[in-house]
């Protein structure tokens, strides 16, 4: 089958590989869709160092074309559409049996990506039905919506409290809805492009501030009176968005590290700060355990921001350029 396969840094290259056998207690899927993640690009350049060599695309949907007759926890049969999680775990390992399966030690488990291809072979626990009203282009979001709900659950907030979300790209814009579903106020988007400030208005934004043109701690301590954001999750991925954080934080609030910082940067602030706002920083990795009750929330959520271009797998590096040129929140590539 073809597969996007990064062999060497700076390079992708779409690639026939072998497909093995289906196994004990797995399926056969026939990738329908891959998202380019935002992970993907960095994977390529090696700013995100993944073993080489390594194989893209970890938000995909597809179709159920054979099952192992072991295969009955989740009553799939040949023809189920389904969305995947990227992750596979042992369920053994000392981190599986105490609920954080995304951290399985167990070697050979864990981030198993390789969904930019043609197939995928999974255990029946990486494959979920799709619930009728999704589309497989929107299922793609399944990982998203997943990577997103421990923004919200990891350091939760009341009813009624103020929410910022900084970055407008997927996530960024999941997480918005999301913290408005749990009854954030004054929820906040801070975003560069305008078309992604419109469309986090329409998603339920009560504000969107842009930090190319506008003081974002200032206009943050007007829209709250002053006071600071109860949550501020920095979901853009830019890391001199990170020590504007403290700034914009009211006393006793939390700020959500939720995004991947390819520059990795030394993080530092005046402790004052954080220690006479009584302030806490939760850092966000994972979802795997998560991915049930994402596709749970699926029909909840404004799932338009999911349309966008689909390339054919032979054309993926327009995809990925597409991805890169940021004039769209999400691209897709048809397998």
């Amino acid at each position: 089958m073809k597969a996007v396969v990064v062999e060497e840094y700076g390079k992708a290259i779409l690639k026939e590989i072998p497909l093995r056998e289906v196994g004990h207690e797995e399926v056969k899927v026939k990738i329908a869709y891959c998202a380019v993640g935002g992970a993907d690009p960095f994977a390529i350049t090696g700013e995100i160092p993944f073993r080489l060599p390594y194989h893209i695309g970890y938000q995909a949907s597809g179709i159920i074309e054979e099952i192992d007759e072991a295969v009955i926890a989740q009553g799939h049969k040949v023809g189920d559409r389904v969305t995947l999680d990227q992750h596979r775990y042992c369920g053994s390992c000392y981190n599986c049996r105490h609920g954080r399966e995304t951290f399985c030690r167990t070697p050979g488990y864990g981030y198993i990506d390789s969904l930019m291809a043609e197939y995928a072979i999974v255990h029946q626990r990486q494959a979920f039905k799709i619930p009728d009203s999704i589309s497989l282009e929107e299922a793609t979001l399944t990982e998203v919506v997943g990577a997103s709900m421990p923004a919200i659950e990891l350091a939760p907030f009341n009813q009624g409290d103020s929410v910022m979300v900084i970055g407008g790209g997927s996530c960024g814009l999941t997480i918005l809805q999301l913290a408005k579903l749990r009854g954030a106020t004054s929820l906040t988007l801070v975003e560069p492009l305008e078309f992604k400030r419109e469309l986090a208005l329409k998603l339920g934004a009560d504000y969107v501030i842009d930090p190319k043109n506008q003081d974002v701690v200032a206009e943050a301590m007007k829209l709250t009176g002053e006071r600071g954001f109860d949550r501020v999750i920095e979901a853009s991925g830019e890391s001199e968005m990170i020590p504007p954080c403290i700034d914009m934080l009211a006393r006793c609030g939390r700020i959500i590290l939720f995004s991947i910082y390819p520059d990795n940067p030394n993080l530092s602030f005046e402790s004052h700060k954080i220690w006479f706002k009584e302030a806490g920083i939760q850092g966000v990795f994972g979802q795997s355990h998560m991915f049930p009750r994402a596709v749970n929330m699926l029909p909840k959520l404004d799932l338009s921001y999911s349309r966008g271009p689909v390339y054919l797998l032979e054309r993926f590096q327009k995809a990925f350029d597409a991805h890169n040129s940021r004039q769209y929140v999400r691209v897709l590539v048809k397998c």
